[in-house]
């Protein structure tokens, strides 16, 4: 059972949230705390008057009834009032419970209801409705708050925010130092917040955080990444998860500024901020390379060779930085010259001109990917982590990173792999259990009190972390080979034709997958090519890159024998990496994209597969028939 230990954190001050939130106000009261849009305008705010805002909140809610530990619900997309009442929370001494707000009305229930809230904080009329049409199911909630004022003056005990303020300042004027004196009594060890996992089967479980729990990785992730005051943060993933909340607790202790945006506006609002980091998922970045090999595939013959030419030296330029080595003289002049002719102008058309760093987590970033990206001068470092330890528990450090891995433990983080192969974790960040589940907890810690995660994994020779695979995920064929199938579906994805892909065979003789086109460039070449399909029976949505894509095609198209043929094709170079029994053998084209609102996708967008497999049965029942 191999051990390794991260580097000494050194001599930090053991606090709360709410320490570090008041003691970067009182360093930095000027510097801009958050950029938001208002229309086509960003407006601002100071660490100051955002400072104002959590005090008048917080009070609203003590107000209201919040107490010491009683849990407050907050249902909203990532927007600066997310942040504002997570703060008025905690500092009121409250517990934050985040709720995403792609859930079903009954998935909304359970949480609200089993976390015990007695408010909840809803985003604008939307979410307010889901609330409305399960309230009578929850008997402990008695108050709603409303980001967004959209005229729900008369509803019984639902305040807009504006109101929450003035009803704060009014409370705070008749009952000076109660603030002051509610925050400080907040210990580190206390109760922050209740994180319901994602969960890809049952009902999801509250994992409690404490506020040192985050406090000690926000002192771990700065020890690794630059975050200076004023630099800018671009924040659009989920501030319901613990990924993108934990990346805004280190923003705010070092003082920057976050820029709040959203995927229908992210590829609008990018080369507007031009941040100096921000965090995302595979996919993103798999979306935006697919989306340049389209443009590349399409461009003039002359444009295409030079992009060839100088993505091979990206590439190369990536794996060389990936062993830790210095380019040759040779090298870096190609890598000067397609610079100027290619890399400068996606890095500044894409608006990360300005980027020093941007983390991939929540899964598995192809090698490939990260050597072109890295090549082309986007700073793409990998961690791991769960819901479990505050978000990360490894991260590559900038200048040391190594694609295909997650990194070495943080500062003040054990990691062991047991004989099974289990990544096992000890730490000031491992969660103090699961909410009113003291089974489930139990199970989920070894006799000697090590998280197991339920992944498999390997140290490196450098002691970097290695992810396997989740172990529920390993496929057992009846032949009594396991396979692990993430490795599989990388490789399929390398294409740009393949935007997903869920390999399946657990109980059966081979392998085989389900695949779900880049809908985009399978269009572009059927109307190339001149393929009979029906145009009528394509859907389009916003995409996370902030492009209208399309998202469900005419199945006709998935079923032409030219289309097929090209497939296998894709299937064929994939399968070359593996050895014959972890080939895919066998697979299917589906019609529809896979999305988080039919709960087909994680909110770090991993594929559910239990659900998928789910939903396609009669195409799998057809692969196996």
């Amino acid at each position: 059972m191999k051990l390794v230990e991260g580097r000494k954190l050194g001599d930090v001050k053991r606090e709360s949230i709410n320490d570090l939130f008041w003691a970067t106000v009182e360093r930095y009261p000027d510097i801009i705390a958050a950029r938001y849009r208002i229309g086509e305008e960003f407006s601002s705010l100071t660490y100051r008057e955002m400072s104002e805002k959590v005090k008048n909140l917080a009070l609203a809610l003590i107000s209201l009834g919040i107490s010491k530990e009683d849990k407050v619900s907050l249902l909203s997309e990532t927007r600066y009032e997310w942040v504002v009442s997570d703060f008025a929370i905690l500092t009121a001494a409250g517990v934050t419970v985040t709720v995403y707000p792609t859930l079903s009305e009954r998935t909304i229930k359970y949480i609200v209801d089993n976390s015990d809230s007695k408010i909840i904080i809803v985003e604008d009329k939307e979410q307010l409705d889901k609330v409305f049409s399960i309230r009578d199911q929850l008997p402990k909630l008695s108050h709603i708050i409303i980001i967004d004022d959209s005229g729900i003056d008369g509803e019984e005990n639902v305040i807009t925010l504006e109101k929450a303020y003035e009803l704060g300042r009014r409370f705070g004027a008749d009952n000076t130092g109660i603030y002051e004196e509610t925050w400080r009594s907040v210990s580190p060890d206390d109760l922050s917040s209740i994180v319901y996992t994602s969960g890809t089967t049952g009902l999801p479980k509250g994992t409690m955080l404490s506020h040192w729990n985050w406090r000690f990785n926000v002192y771990a992730v700065v020890d690794l990444v630059e975050f200076n005051p004023g630099d800018t943060l671009l924040a659009f993933l989920p501030l319901a998860h613990v990924y993108m909340r934990l990346v805004y607790f280190a923003a705010a202790y070092s003082a920057a500024t976050t820029y709040f945006s959203k995927p229908d506006t992210l590829a609008q609002d990018l080369p507007i901020i031009r941040p100096h980091c921000f965090v995302s998922v595979p996919r993103l970045f798999e979306r935006v390379h697919n989306r340049l090999m389209e443009t590349i595939h399409n461009s003039p013959a002359l444009r295409r060779r030079i992009f060839r030419w100088a993505e091979a030296v990206a590439i190369e330029v990536g794996q060389t930085q990936s062993q830790w080595k210095e380019p040759s003289s040779g090298l870096k002049f190609k890598h000067r010259l397609a610079d100027k002719l290619v890399f400068s102008k996606i890095r500044t058309r894409m608006g990360v001109d300005r980027l020093r760093w941007t983390c991939s987590s929540g899964s598995s970033l192809r090698k490939d990917l990260a050597f072109f990206f890295n090549g082309i001068g986007i700073t793409i470092i990998e961690g791991y982590g769960m819901t479990e330890v505050a978000a990360p528990s490894n991260l590559n450090p900038v200048g040391r990173f190594k694609p295909g891995t997650v990194g070495p433990p943080l500062a003040g983080v054990k990691q062991r792999i047991a004989e099974d192969g289990e990544i096992q974790i000890k730490g000031d960040n491992v969660m103090m259990g699961y909410y009113k589940m003291p089974e489930e907890t139990k199970a989920y810690f070894t006799a000697d009190g090590w998280l197991k995660t339920g992944d498999i994994g390997y140290f490196d020779k450098d002691d970097y972390l290695v992810f396997g695979e989740r172990k529920k995920h390993i496929l057992v064929l009846s032949t009594g080979k396991n396979i692990a199938p993430l490795p599989i579906e990388e490789a399929l994805k390398r294409s740009y034709m393949v935007e997903e892909a869920v390999v399946v065979g657990d109980n059966e003789k081979y392998v085989a997958a389900l695949i779900q086109p880049t809908y985009q460039a399978l269009l572009d070449y059927a109307r190339e090519h001149n393929l009979e399909f029906d145009e009528k029976l394509t859907e389009l949505r916003e995409a996370s890159t902030g492009d209208i894509v399309p998202v469900r095609v005419d199945e006709k198209l998935l079923n032409n024998e030219e289309i097929l043929k090209m497939y296998e094709r894709i299937v064929e170079k994939a399968n070359k990496d593996f050895e014959s029994y972890e080939q895919v053998k066998n697979f299917r084209l589906i019609n529809e994209a896979l999305t988080m609102e039919k709960e087909e996708l994680t909110p770090t967008l991993k594929v559910k597969k239990s659900v998928i497999s789910e939903k396609y049965k009669d195409l799998l029942n057809d692969i196996y028939s």
